[in-house]
């Protein structure tokens, strides 16, 4: 074979002609492997190193295909060759089988078919590489591209011509485009990874934003704050990598920190009533600032608070305080396992549902003080009456029926007299305890007096109210409080009214009519259910 120089007529020698062509492709191959080291992201250029691999084990003898092989695995670290990229010293011995494979099939057909000897030297080396790959266990590892890298054929064709006609300038302008080409692959396949990181980072902004609009629609169209807390728990797992989740609410008045909390593996909310202390949950509300957290168990002896942590395996944490105003109502935290799982952007997006669930609680706090008795725990009488007065117009309409309980305790003032009033507001509370525990979902309860109170029972006649009314009874004559070691029971009188049987055309009359039966149940011995009768 003979390596000639264009226009200057000069020839080399032989071994010195092998020599120079194979120092070009290789140069070319660790030049074409460098640019798909740079490449960034999933995306890796087509490897046209392959291309010089093909052309010296078509045009030179062995080993200058291994040796181009080598140069252009070095230089790439190691990523592969034909298609294949696995990683280190793995790519390393598959591409060396591969070089010999094509250096043994190509050279076969080379005499009278230069671009199926190409091929055939392709495709032996990709599928040596992969199955020395596929032997060693890296089976999830490889991406092939074969498809698009049959580019290296033609290429290969191109440079094997150039070499067997001895034509050295074609041949360092063959290696150079080859070189510019994967330079621009390697453009390309960083631009497209960029679109590509753009795309995914518009798609998870969107994501977010539905979720931030859905958050803002659902929390301020509900007064109920288990059901507050329920919607951010949701939306924020559809955006952070949550392990632990919790959100507290400050109650200004015990100056106590009460604290839902739930973990991903389970179902089950948890509750737990802290004082304002030195904990996470108290530097935020006295501060009045948002805490982001990349690993806990390294800066724990940094932070300003105790990391009083849902558990201890967490690492990473978000916590941003609920403001109305300048005033705290609560607090909201975000924590993984993962260190570093959150960054300053989902700190901005936490502190964004921070303020709408902040509303929300505020309003459910201000209707709660509106609606509900601070002590009991049970409706107070004017939204009774507003409710009581839509059941009588629904029942009115559509031929319904309800009924009304009227309950008095028996002995409630002896209590008073005996233990104090203190101990007298702790039966009440345990007394509204009970009663709400007792009430079906469509039941309202509320306290009508000092120790008098009413429940409503829709679509439930005097049949259906009479049983419900001796349980009640039952239940509230075996509650005992225990104040100071003194116990404190007493028993109750209950008086029904109901709808159609003793309505008397508004809601006064037949109110008047259940206290009327009340009053019966008080003369005939007290600790009894006695319905109205006329």
């Amino acid at each position: 074979m003979r390596v000639g120089v264009a226009g200057l007529g000069e020839i080399l020698t032989v071994p010195m002609g092998y020599a120079v062509s194979t120092a070009i492709l290789a140069s070319a191959g660790a030049a074409t492997g460098w640019w798909v080291t740079r490449s960034t992201g999933r995306r890796r250029p087509v490897r046209l190193a392959a291309a010089c691999v093909v052309a010296a084990a078509v045009a030179l003898p062995f080993p200058c295909a291994l040796l181009v092989a080598a140069a252009a695995l070095v230089a790439s670290s190691g990523t592969g060759l034909a298609g294949v990229s696995p990683p280190g010293a793995r790519a390393l011995i598959a591409g060396s089988f591969g070089a010999v494979a094509a250096q043994l099939a190509g050279p076969a057909v080379a005499s009278f078919h230069p671009l199926l000897a190409a091929a055939l030297a392709y495709l032996a080396m990709a599928g040596t590489v992969a199955a020395v790959e596929w032997i060693a266990g890296s089976r999830g590892g490889s991406r092939r591209r074969l498809v698009f890298e049959l580019g290296n054929v033609i290429a290969a064709v191109l440079l094997a011509h150039s070499l067997r006609e001895g034509d050295l300038v074609t041949l360092l302008c063959a290696a150079g485009l080859l070189v510019a080409a994967a330079y621009a692959l390697h453009a390309l396949a960083k631009a497209l990874h960029g679109v590509t990181s753009t795309n995914d980072a518009l798609a998870s902004r969107v994501s977010e934003l539905a979720t931030l609009h859905a958050i803002g629609r659902e929390v301020l169209a509900t007064l109920d704050p288990e059901r507050i807390l329920a919607i951010v728990e949701r939306e924020c797992r559809k955006i952070f990598d949550v392990d632990f989740f919790f959100i507290g609410v400050l109650d200004r008045d015990t100056n106590e920190i009460r604290i839902s909390y739930r973990s991903a593996s389970d179902d089950t909310p948890h509750e737990t009533l802290r004082p304002v202390g030195d904990g996470l949950a108290s530097w935020i509300v006295r501060e009045k600032r948002p805490v982001r957290i990349d690993d806990a168990a390294t800066v724990a002896g940094e932070l300003p608070f105790r990391p009083q942590m849902v558990n201890g395996d967490v690492r990473s944490v978000l916590a941003v305080p609920l403001l109305v105003g300048e005033r705290v109502v609560g607090v909201l935290s975000v924590q993984s396992r993962r260190p570093s799982a959150y960054d300053d952007h989902h700190l901005s997006a936490l502190a964004t549902i921070a303020q709408q669930a902040a509303v929300a609680v505020e309003n459910a706090r201000h209707y709660t003080l509106a609606t509900i008795d601070s002590l009991t725990g049970l409706h107070l009488r004017d939204y009774f009456f507003r409710r009581f007065e839509e059941e009588h117009a629904r029942a009115k309409r559509y031929a319904g029926a309800f009924s009304i309980l009227m309950l008095d305790l028996d002995g409630f003032k002896e209590i008073n007299d005996r233990q104090g009033h203190l101990a007298g507001d702790r039966y009440l509370r345990a007394l509204g305890a009970a009663i709400k525990v007792r009430m079906r979902g469509a039941d309202l309860a509320c306290r009508y007096g000092g120790d008098e109170f009413c429940i409503l029972l829709p679509e439930t006649d005097l049949a259906g109210a009479r049983p419900i009314a001796e349980r009640l009874r039952l239940a509230l004559a075996r509650l005992v409080v225990d104040v100071e070691g003194s116990p404190l029971r007493t028993t109750v009188s209950i008086g029904i009214a109901s709808y159609p049987e003793h309505d008397t055309g508004d809601v006064k009359g037949l109110l008047l009519r259940a206290d009327q039966a009340l009053y019966q149940a008080k003369r005939s011995g007290r600790d009894r259910v006695v319905p109205f009768a006329a």
